[in-house]
């Protein structure tokens, strides 16, 4: 099995906030991974994306999957 962390984001594609009794909120966002199809995509924590903060940023001005990571050329 592949890590997230093997993989680059290519875009965010939607938020959830999760809530469990006894632990406090979070969010998890579904990414969509650069060179695999959509559906290969999985929700992952907010942490654990702390490299792509500026996709995060992006999603959630735009709140669509608009939010991508260009490189330079």
């Amino acid at each position: 099995m592949v890590s997230s962390f093997d993989k680059e984001v290519e875009c965010i594609m939607a938020k959830r906030e999760v809530r469990c009794k006894g632990v406090p909120r979070y969010f998890e966002y579904f990414v969509k991974w650069k060179g695999l199809p959509e559906s290969e995509g999985n929700w992952e924590k907010e942490e654990s994306l702390w490299k792509y903060k500026d996709i995060i940023e992006a999603f959630e001005r735009e709140g669509s999957i608009a939010a991508t990571r260009t490189s330079p050329d």
